[in-house]
């Protein structure tokens, strides 16, 4: 039971970066070959990092323990945005971030 609660989580913390993935392919597909080599292993840093916040989780009292899975789930978003490919261009990060700003680059 409780292997099937922790795969849950697993997948839970996961998921977000899942559609974010998503959204990257669709707005910006300049990415060469690189692609697939990067999308394998972005989800396996961001499984990594999720499964090490199930081992540590456990021992933290509920209101850390959320707040962890928050921090968690905030990292594997931002690590998906940093570690995606652009083949030319600036990178996705400066395009989003410009995009926000309203810039034109």
């Amino acid at each position: 039971m409780k292997t099937g609660i922790n795969l849950l989580k697993v997948l839970g913390a996961v998921i977000p970066s899942c559609i974010l993935y998503f959204f990257l392919i669709k707005h910006f597909p300049n990415t060469g070959i690189a692609r697939i080599f990067a999308l394998p292993s972005i989800f396996v840093v961001n499984t990594t990092i999720t499964t090490m916040g199930i081992i540590f989780a456990h021992r933290l009292n509920y209101a850390r323990a959320a707040g962890m899975w928050i921090m968690i789930i905030l990292l594997t978003l931002v690590l998906t945005v940093l570690l995606y490919p652009q083949e030319y261009g600036p990178s996705v990060a400066t395009q989003l971030w410009n995009n926000i700003a309203g810039k034109k680059y």
